[in-house]
């Protein structure tokens, strides 16, 4: 779903989808665990963003699938043709199974992603991480059996 991240970018692309490319100027890693975990705590759609410099990426995270919203980011009223939209038939279970993979596998990179000098050292930020990756974890096998066959979401 997302690429090692190189020289402050990152692909994004689910099933079904083109390949969104993410600039750094969003700290993905920790941005997007922290939705992911919010909304499988309450088993409630969440919404994950970035900038592809110069639109907004926006991707809506629902029950059984991802939809994926492409704006112009100006001030001015959208029209029709300032939106692409695309969605995929990925669940919200699948969604956060390959954000932990993705980011799990390239950790240090993921560390330095959108380093601007916040308010944690590499270590610090790096510990952070894990922890987080480690609480997705444990809610996706928490939260498996919600999205298991004959399940629905009200």
């Amino acid at each position: 779903m997302l690429s090692k991240p190189k020289y402050g970018w990152t692909d994004f692309k689910l099933d079904g989808t083109n390949i969104y490319r993410l600039s750094y100027t969003d700290d993905i890693a920790f941005k997007w665990l922290d939705e992911s975990i919010h909304g499988l705590e309450n088993l409630s759609p969440f919404c994950v963003k970035g900038f592809l410099e110069p639109n907004r990426f926006l991707c809506i995270v629902s029950y059984w699938n991802c939809h994926i919203i492409i704006e112009d980011d100006e001030r001015y009223p959208l029209k029709k043709d300032d939106i692409h939209n695309e969605y995929s038939h990925t669940s919200m279970i699948e969604f956060c199974k390959y954000l932990h993979y993705d980011i799990s596998s390239h950790m240090q990179e993921w560390v330095l992603f959108a380093d601007h000098a916040d308010e944690y050292d590499i270590d610090e930020k790096t510990e952070l991480l894990v922890q987080k990756l480690y609480r997705l974890s444990v809610l996706i096998n928490k939260k498996l059996e919600s999205f298991g066959e004959n399940r629905c979401f009200l």
